[in-house]
């Protein structure tokens, strides 16, 4: 949360705290050596000398804490605080010290990462793939196993089909070849020709192919 200066707690000198961490999110961040080193900031703020808070070869938190009595300060760096809303003292005793904090910008407006409708590729015609890219979450080959795994087939359809790359392609009943259909009827042997739905990425490949002299040939259900 974001508080107002004159709704933050202060000390009874009047200073405020810039940042409230709750204790909890040191073991889980495993920064427990920022209780050191505030404790030997708070402890340079009085002396007006440099501090090691390196864990294993700088200054013993004894000789700090012994320090901090000397001036007048909790040894364990406790102060007490009042309510910045109400001026009334605050019972638990709060642990103050002097860090360097960097605050790590994690919004979720920065992370969300989804969408309805948007660009596709102009080759397959697929959506795109990647944030940057304005595309969505990707269902993968590991998703597709699955989906398969837990029996769910329409699903699959739908989401590797109608909501990707779904493309109408007439094929000839008679011939089964998609490139002699002309408007109605096949150029090659005239029969009817019948409108497919089929992936993008398929269709694709059919012309590839053809492209290479290989024809491929579509059997088609009535």
């Amino acid at each position: 949360m974001i508080y107002e200066p004159e709704d933050m707690p202060f000390n009874i000198d009047g200073m405020n705290p810039d940042v409230i961490l709750n204790p909890h999110a040191i073991p889980s961040r495993m920064t427990v050596a920022h209780i050191l080193e505030m404790l030997a900031g708070k402890r340079s703020c009085f002396s007006g000398e440099f501090s090691d808070a390196t864990p294993f070869r700088g200054q013993r938190v004894a000789d700090i804490e012994t320090q901090l009595k000397q001036f007048g300060m909790h040894k364990r760096g406790l102060e007490t605080l009042y309510c910045g809303a109400t001026g009334r003292q605050i019972k638990a005793k709060i642990y103050v010290g002097v860090i360097y904090y960097q605050r790590l910008k994690h919004m979720v407006t920065d992370k969300i990462h989804s969408r309805g409708r948007g660009r596709r590729n102009a080759l397959t015609g697929q959506p795109n793939c990647g944030r940057s890219n304005g595309g969505a979450l990707r269902v993968g080959e590991m998703e597709k196993d699955c989906f398969n795994s837990h029996g769910v087939p329409f699903v699959i359809k739908e989401r590797m089909l109608d909501s990707s790359d779904a493309k109408k392609v007439k094929f000839c009943t008679a011939c089964k070849t998609s490139l002699t259909v002309g408007k109605f009827n096949c150029r090659l042997c005239n029969q009817k020709a019948k409108i497919v739905t089929m992936p993008s990425a398929t269709a694709l490949l059919i012309q590839e192919l053809h492209s290479m002299a290989i024809d491929v040939k579509i059997d088609i259900e009535d």
